[in-house]
């Protein structure tokens, strides 16, 4: 298979998964209504938004609860880390909010979504689906394309290395017995691994059977590549290996940071997560303090009704409150930048380090 054959046929799979999940939630539950759509546990509706607040990355986190505020969610499938697409109900619009729950209890749940939603209704309610992760496949098929098309550079070199089209590169390997470990308790072979992926300018391989250490090789090797000067970018393809990786270099004292939803983080690391440390540093205090300034405006040009503002008035406070919210985003951009700059270790999950 040629090397365009082979991300072609990956790229047809994923289509095929695409059509398989969207059978499961099933087209039929987003028609439904009422109570009928609530049975399956997969959607929400009469919902009304309780409050919004301004989050790391332009997004916004909305707290949905009931029309009726004496009314509980009933039990529904929408736990904290799901994807989910908020609509508005009784509209013809077929668009919507993706985004995904960051914390729920019995009577109202968060959801944090790319942009505040603008409901074309005067007091609307709302819908809450299941959705599909539509936005790790639009990065998994971008990543694809890339990979097939690309032609010069690095990513076309290790591309060809992975496909054997070339041979790997090693540097000279220490002598035996030369690595120090930093870890005490690794075994012969375990040493033997971590300093041949240490030799390897292209791509190593770590195999072995359940149980024999690799994720401890890989924490090894990580911290040999820190403390010869190194940055490490460390990934796989789950949450929970990614946590898993964060919580023993944590443990082992190393300095990362973890990139990527906070609500799909263990609770215990979530400390370390990016979201976190931003909205941590004082300057993002200013940042929120724009966002607030940003919105009164809005609301004051929502309430000129009765008397009528002075000629361009109007636009001059929304140019000034998009300002506002245009220079909070640059706080927290070079907030981000500089945690970045100065982590020896990121780690993400192979589409949580697209951005």
């Amino acid at each position: 298979m040629t090397k365009h054959g082979h991300f072609e046929r990956l790229a047809k799979l994923l289509e095929l998964e695409a059509a398989a999940e969207a059978e499961q939630l099933g087209a039929q539950a987003r028609r439904q209504t009422g109570p009928a759509a609530e049975r399956s546990g997969n959607c929400l509706v009469k919902l009304a938004i309780r409050d919004e607040q301004p989050a790391f990355g332009g997004r916004v986190v909305v707290t949905l609860a009931k029309r009726d505020q004496t009314q509980k969610l009933p039990w529904n499938r929408l736990s904290v880390g799901t994807p989910v697409l908020l609509t508005e109900e009784n509209t013809a619009g077929q668009g919507g909010w993706r985004g995904i729950v960051c914390r729920r209890d019995t009577s109202s749940l968060d959801i944090v979504i790319g942009t505040s939603p603008e409901p074309e209704q005067d007091r609307p309610t709302f819908r809450l689906d299941l959705a599909s992760d539509e936005i790790s496949r639009q990065r998994m098929t971008a990543a694809l394309a890339q990979a097939r098309t690309v032609e010069r550079g690095r990513l076309a070199q290790v591309r060809d290395v992975l496909l054997s089209i070339k041979s790997p590169r090693f540097e000279e390997r220490p002598a035996k017995g030369g690595l120090a470990p930093l870890d005490a308790g690794l075994n012969a072979s375990q040493r033997e691994a971590v300093a041949f992926a240490l030799a390897a300018a292209d791509v190593a391989i770590i195999h072995g059977p359940p149980g024999t250490g690799k994720t401890t090789t890989v924490i090894e090797l990580i911290r040999q590549a820190v403390a010869r000067g190194e940055k490490v970018l460390a990934c796989a393809p789950s949450n929970l290996a990614v946590d898993n990786l964060l919580e023993r270099l944590v443990r082992c004292g190393e300095r990362a940071i973890r990139l990527g939803h906070p609500a799909r983080v263990l609770p215990e690391l979530q400390e370390h997560t990016l979201d976190l440390l931003v909205d941590a540093h004082p300057d993002v205090a200013i940042a929120r303090r724009l966002i607030r300034d940003a919105n009164q405006l809005f609301d004051k040009v929502a309430r000129f009704t009765r008397a009528k503002p002075l000629p361009g008035a109007r636009q001059q406070m929304r140019a000034e409150a998009r300002e506002l919210i245009a220079d909070a985003r640059r706080i927290e951009s070079r907030v981000a930048e500089h945690l970045l700059d100065s982590a020896t270790i990121v780690c993400a999950t192979l589409t949580g380090l697209d951005s």
